[in-house]
């Protein structure tokens, strides 16, 4: 559907070798309204974290903590995961229902994964409530 939007014309005066002369501008202005189409390409989300040991135990990631390498978690659907070198983990392309609401992803970190007498920081389990086509990112502090 298209709007007939009329010209707007506006008159300013200007100083030009001593003679007063009057311009006219013509300014068109156009807006749409785009629609989120609900295909596959938005209906993903991807989900970043860390598993980082909290020297401050703040239960924040902070410049200079390092991450927990070989951690496992575990999500509800039964997808497990292993922290990377930097204590780093990630899930692509998650599947979400309703592209309108997002979804609810609970994820929990595999206690025995970690070193002997650690513990949180942070919740463990975490839910944390993903959107389509957005970076989410959660993570879980631990010390030792």
């Amino acid at each position: 559907m298209n709007h007939y939007i009329p010209p707007v014309k506006s008159l300013r005066p200007m100083m030009l070798l001593g003679f007063l002369m009057t311009a006219s501008i013509t300014i068109q202005s156009l807006s749409a309204a785009p629609r989120l189409a609900n295909g596959p390409l938005f209906n993903q989300a991807s989900l970043i974290g860390t598993v980082f040991f909290d020297a401050n135990q703040n239960g924040y990631l902070d410049n200079g903590e390092n991450g927990v390498p070989g951690v496992r978690i575990a999500t509800v659907t039964g997808l497990l995961l292993e922290t990377d070198g930097y204590g780093r983990f990630h899930i692509p392309d998650n599947n979400i229902n309703d592209a309108r609401f997002g979804q609810n992803q609970l994820l929990k970190v595999d206690l025995h994964s970690l070193p002997q007498g650690a513990r949180f920081t942070t919740e463990n389990p975490r839910l944390l409530r993903i959107s389509n086509t957005a970076l989410n990112k959660m993570n879980f502090g631990v010390v030792f």
